[in-house]
């Protein structure tokens, strides 16, 4: 459960909020790096396991590059599931997030929210995108290993800022475990980095 906007005066007031969640941890928060309340969740069991960046950019002038050959985008149903878990695990392991949040991550049955792309070559499912539209905010974007620097990366985003700029919206906005890889590759696309911002989790 991600605990989004979490504040607190001081310890006593973060103990009795967490003991008045409806549910069971594990709990998660992210914060950012000054933000004071970083210092009393940890104080109460939360421990660090991952670092993000935020990044975001208008949809307009976004370059799309020449599509993968072979590749197609198809709107994702959950009868995709079995196919899907294994493109995510493949795309995903070794990412801190990923390991965090455990398999199954839930995703396998998000047909119907939100835009849900999956790249495709034949029938093996080698990349995907699920996009909060309107407001364009990309949470889950992978591609696997042995197809990167293809170009999958770049249909799929421009995929999202299809679907976002139908849905009314003008701006991607992208949260990414911070690696070199997820720079370089937003960075390349016209994203700019809006700051950092630190997971923690209490099991």
């Amino acid at each position: 459960m991600r605990l989004e906007n979490l504040g607190a005066r001081d310890g006593a007031a973060l103990a009795a909020l967490l003991e008045a969640i409806p549910a069971d941890p594990p709990y998660d928060v992210a914060l950012e790096p000054a933000d004071p309340v970083a210092a009393l969740v940890r104080e109460a069991g939360f421990e660090p396991y991952a670092t993000t960046f935020t990044a975001s950019r208008a949809i307009d002038g976004l370059p799309e590059g020449e599509p993968a050959e072979g590749v197609r985008l198809l709107t994702y149903t959950n009868e995709m599931a079995a196919r899907y878990e294994d493109a995510e695990f493949d795309a995903l392991d070794g990412m801190a997030i990923f390991k965090a949040m455990g398999r199954p991550t839930g995703y396998s049955q998000g047909a119907g929210y939100g835009d849900f792309t999956v790249a495709a070559a034949g029938e093996r499912i080698i990349g995907f995108c699920f996009t909060q539209v309107p407001e364009g905010i990309i949470w889950w974007l992978g591609v696997v290993p042995d197809q990167r620097r293809r170009g999958v990366g770049r249909m799929l985003i421009a995929s999202a800022a299809r679907a976002t700029r139908t849905a009314g919206g003008t701006h991607l906005l992208v949260e990414a475990e911070d690696t070199p890889e997820a720079r370089g590759f937003l960075t390349a696309l016209g994203f700019r980095i809006r700051g950092t911002r630190e997971l923690l989790l209490r099991r």
